[in-house]
């Protein structure tokens, strides 16, 4: 017995030492592996290389260039005999030179046999069986290369695992893989989403794992082990733990210095504004129902934008725009965050008329808002990202000095900026957050705020066109004076609410002092690193808790409203993206409840009900708003409606989707799947288009007549051209005198509960700015 339990630790200690040896070859090729089957993101981002093109065999090509390194490396550093103490170099038994042999062997076939399994699991039988031929032709040539290639290639003694130097062919192979991996980095930094379109993510994983391992075998373990010095395996761990107090190159990226000022809207004034001009164009009228939106769009990655995007151009297309004039306010988180502003990007350039004129609104001009919705966000954005992650960002963790060139954050605002561009043709992602409500157009846009997560003490930072004052309980206004992020462009307020880790890195936010005083930001201030942001979904993902700070707030202008006779009723529409996710209902059922896993519990546990934390969170903030609106409103049914994803395909969470599940997604819109959400319930709350008459002088029918209503021209023309019939004539004119008469009044009486809020917002928005710094 002990002589078998000795054998087990001299075993152990040889498996140990060869282990070791080759620690890139075998690590990485797990984790590799690990990661393209065991996360759901890499299964998905395997069905991208379904898609036409060269995705596939350049693919082919990098993972046969990973095998082969994990092989070659391997085989290099655990058949070298270094001068030492090491078991390796000093046992020469079977079961060592065994091992010599077999280990890089079963490294150059792990990657390929676990992506065939992978690809036949999701589906894909001719890529895997591309795949396994490939991993059959990889594991033929490293048993039989001897006796095929002895004559060209022999570097050892025929049957010896075992040698005392390298070729010199060997370190040329190994300088040029390494110079072909920097040409692929600075290729990455130049043109992120060019060079990525081609080079997918998969490919990129691939050939970055090849030239790690190469690196960390051969330079930093075979070369020092060479030069009679200790093995710097362990070095890059040191650097990167060292060089983190001085190299954080996350800060969030501002535009250009502007000398317009940054537009900020008081949350009453706004609303009174907003409703003051539904009245000028006769949508909203005393006595009758007027309905008010505010939408609340849970994270998710992309498929959370593509499905808060979908839900909102389906309303706007099917109401011939109308629904966009009902739109008050879009609360986001992380993805969906992206697709609330991408939809009021496209109101915006709607509203400016440069909606007409977009590539992607040509071919169906009645579902244009759809069209031009998958055009920018049917998109790969993982693929930019994770470039910057594994060249030119990863480089940054071992430099003492933070280049914020190499910032990945810049890469997915990049890819947002040139998905826009290339779909609609504007620069609205490029701009500064705020010029999406300049001009004319600033009361037709919906409002939208953006939540983000505070590393540092867990708070909301909120952008926003609205001043967040301390009507949000214990949230921070991301425009505040203090902070550097009045230069924030829409695609970087968009980045800081879905800076999901660690795809996305935490952003850095610099306030600005003097001495010891925060003062205002401005050219020429010190600043600090005042916080970090990550993903919003972090505080809450549903985004539900900033609507319900909102619906407080909007509270007292709608009394005053509603005083003068005015029907105003809010309406909740929350839009969640997890699939099968059913609407909350109160009580939890103990048969709903699952245990996920009890592997390695007690390091586990910690962690998965923290993550766990962001769904229930959710939860309870919707369910808390459903029975907060059922307090302050009178009761109705359709004040808080759900618009959930149901989907029988497990659409993953993250920042690319195979064309598959965005299909999946698209289908949900037509039936009979769309009849299951609440689309008829809210077009039927929409009020009939007003007579255009009654709306706007005579002079302006035209154009701004069509932009509010989303009519075609043929139809404008037909409401506005005047009738051969005299008595007719007359008693329309009548009719709109008194119209006039009436629309005068109505707008006396706004003018006068608009200034009365003005003056007591004043005081107390005056009140609210003092408090919180006074604390």
């Amino acid at each position: 017995m002990l002589n078998l339990i000795r054998l087990i630790g001299v075993r152990l200690k040889e498996i140990g030492s060869l282990l070791w040896r080759c620690i890139y070859s075998v690590s990485l090729t797990l984790l590799g592996a690990v990661g393209l089957v065991v996360v759901p993101q890499g299964a998905e981002c395997l069905r991208l290389l379904s898609h036409p093109g060269w995705n596939f065999p350049l693919f082919l090509f990098a993972f046969a260039t990973w095998s082969l390194a994990a092989w070659y490396s391997s085989r290099l550093t655990l058949g070298r005999v270094f001068e030492g103490t090491s078991v390796i170099d000093r046992t020469d038994s079977d079961f060592v030179n065994a091992m010599r042999a077999w280990l890089p062997r079963l490294l150059a076939i792990l990657p390929g046999a676990v992506l065939t399994l992978q690809f036949y699991r999701i589906g894909d039988g001719p890529l895997a069986l591309a795949c396994l031929a490939v991993t059959i032709a990889i594991g033929v040539f490293v048993v039989k290369r001897r006796s095929w290639f002895f004559s060209r290639f022999i570097d050892m003694e025929p049957g010896s695992v075992r040698f005392a130097a390298l070729q010199r062919r060997t370190i040329h192979t190994v300088v040029t893989v390494i110079g072909l991996s920097f040409a692929l980095l600075f290729a990455v930094w130049w043109q992120p989403v060019a060079v990525t379109s081609v080079v997918t993510a998969p490919a990129l994983l691939c050939f970055a794992l090849a030239s790690w391992i190469l690196f960390g075998d051969l330079v930093l373990t075979y070369f020092f082990k060479q030069a009679h010095l200790p093995s710097m395996a362990a070095l890059p761990l040191v650097m990167f733990v060292v060089f983190s107090l001085w190299n954080d190159n996350h800060g969030v990226a501002l535009s250009a210095p502007s000398p317009v000022p940054l537009a900020r809207r008081d949350i009453g004034h706004h609303l009174n504004a907003w409703l003051a001009t539904r009245v000028d164009h006769g949508e909203l009228k005393q006595g009758q129902p007027y309905p008010v939106f505010l939408v609340a769009a849970e994270g998710g990655g992309i498929r959370a934008a593509y499905w808060s995007g979908l839900v909102l151009a389906k309303l706007q297309d099917d109401s011939a725009a109308r629904f966009g004039r009902h739109l008050f306010a879009v609360s986001g988180v992380s993805g969906g965050s992206l697709g609330g502003s991408v939809f009021a990007a496209l109101v915006a350039d709607q509203r400016s008329g440069a909606l007409a004129r977009a590539p992607c609104a040509q071919p169906q001009p009645g579902a244009a808002y759809q069209q031009c919705l998958r055009a920018v966000l049917r998109r790969d954005f993982l693929s930019p990202t994770l470039g910057y992650l594994l060249y030119p960002d990863m480089l940054q963790r071992f430099l003492p000095f933070p280049v914020p060139a190499f910032d990945r954050a810049r890469a997915m605002e990049q890819a947002w900026r040139s998905g826009w561009h290339e779909a609609v043709g504007s620069e609205r992602m490029a701009q500064r957050f705020d010029q999406l409500w300049q001009a004319d157009i600033g009361l037709d846009v919906p409002s939208l705020l953006l939540n983000a997560t505070m590393v540092n003490g867990g708070n909301r930072l909120i952008a926003s066109d609205l001043t967040i004052d301390g009507r949000f309980p214990d949230a921070y206004d991301a425009f505040d004076p203090l902070l550097d992020l009045q230069r924030m462009s829409l695609a970087g307020a968009i980045h800081n609410s879905a800076r999901f880790s660690y795809i996305s890195p935490a952003g850095t936010v610099s306030g600005c002092h003097q001495g010891k005083r925060m003062v205002a930001c401005a050219d020429g201030a010190d600043r600090f690193t005042w916080g970090r942001l990550i993903d919003g979904g972090y505080f809450e993902n549903s985004g539900v808790e900033t609507v319900r700070d909102l619906l407080f707030a909007m509270r007292p202008v709608l009394v005053e409203w509603e005083l003068r006779g005015f029907r105003i009723e809010p309406s909740v529409l929350v839009i969640s993206n997890s699939p099968g996710a059913l609407a909350p209902s109160g009580k939890q059922d103990p048969a709903r409840a699952r245990l996920d896993r009890t592997f390695l519990s007690e390091l586990l546990a910690p962690p998965l009900g923290l993550f766990n934390t962001r769904v229930a969170r959710a939860t309870f903030a919707v369910t808390a708003e459903r029975r907060d609106m059922e307090v302050i409103l009178p009761p109705d049914g359709s004040r808080f409606l759900w618009f959930g994803m149901q989907s029988e395909h497990d659409t993953p969470l993250g920042w690319a989707l195979a064309g598959q599940s965005f299909d999946g997604m698209d289908g949900l819109l037509h039936a009979p799947q769309v009849d299951k959400l609440p689309f008829k319930a809210v077009l039927a709350k929409l009020p009939a288009p007003p007579f255009l008459g009654s709306m706007l002088p005579a002079e302006r029918w035209g154009g701004a007549a069509r932009r509010i209503v989303n009519l075609p021209f043929h139809q404008e023309i037909a409401m506005t051209k005047p009738t051969k019939d005299p008595r007719e004539q007359q008693q329309r004119e009548a009719q709109h005198t008194q119209e006039e008469i009436a629309r005068n009044q109505q707008r006396a009486e706004v003018q006068e509960v608009a200034g009365r809020h003005k003056n007591d917002g004043q005081k107390d928005h005056k009140g609210a700015d003092k408090g919180p710094r006074g604390q």
